[in-house]
């Protein structure tokens, strides 16, 4: 179960993430205006080529790989939770964008579901995270983004994805 958030939250998220439903719908003209930077987290340590893609993102009939991705990004996910507030979004009637925390962990495994993280699958969950000026984004093909304002206040979401195993791409 999730709740609704207070009047105070949603300012603090307003405040630390302008414009944040531009960036969570990717809007193509904002994402280039530059107030946003991107980074890159990755079950791989670099850009793949064109030969390495089918390959090395494939590996759902490995059931061991696949299960070892889906807990560094689940690593992450729980150790955000612990770190800072987490809110999620959803759309409501009429497209209209309403901010939901989730009352425990259980809520951000439910939403996340990690259990059917595969190689295609993705765009299913994005993490306000104010504190940090971040939204961390569930993307394809094992890599996920961070949209930030300031990379100082990412340090600690770097920290925690390395810590999970993951890898810092730019």
């Amino acid at each position: 179960m999730m709740s609704n958030i207070s009047k105070a939250e949603l300012k603090e998220i307003k405040r630390n993430l302008p414009d944040y439903k531009k960036i969570i719908e990717q809007e193509d003209s904002f994402i280039e205006n530059g107030k946003y930077k991107r980074i890159f987290i990755s079950v791989f340590d670099h850009w793949l080529t064109n030969e390495e893609a089918s390959e090395m993102i494939f590996v759902d009939e490995n059931l061991d790989e696949l299960k070892a991705r889906r807990n560094k990004f689940k690593m992450v996910a729980e150790e955000l939770y612990k770190t800072t507030d987490i809110y999620f979004w959803k759309y409501k009637r009429n497209y209209r964008m309403v901010l939901k925390k989730p009352l425990n962990y259980d809520d951000v495994l439910r939403k996340c579901d990690f259990d059917n993280l595969w190689s295609q699958s993705g765009k299913r969950y994005s993490l306000i995270l104010p504190e940090f000026s971040a939204i961390y984004s569930e993307e394809w093909d094992w890599t996920n983004i961070i949209w930030y304002t300031d990379e100082k206040k990412i340090v600690p979401i770097l920290k925690i994805a390395e810590n999970a195993g993951l890898n810092i791409l730019k």
